[in-house]
């Protein structure tokens, strides 16, 4: 168990983690049509949510 502080810090990343998701999702699902399979824009959008999952896993992995 960490302190308050510790935890804080923690819920309050996963919050921005979590919102950052939703903005690469939204951004993602809004993307303009059609897509190329060589668009880099909506490649690395794609390679951020990937990152930002993954930190989001680790975190909850972190809480418990």
């Amino acid at each position: 168990m960490g302190n308050a502080n510790s935890d804080a810090i923690l819920v309050e990343s996963k919050a921005r983690l979590a919102e950052r998701l939703r903005q690469l999702n939204e951004e993602i699902r809004n993307y303009p049509q059609p897509i190329a399979r060589c668009d880099a824009q909506l490649g690395g959008l794609v390679e951020e949510r990937s990152k930002v999952q993954a930190e989001l896993a680790r975190l909850g992995k972190a809480d418990g």
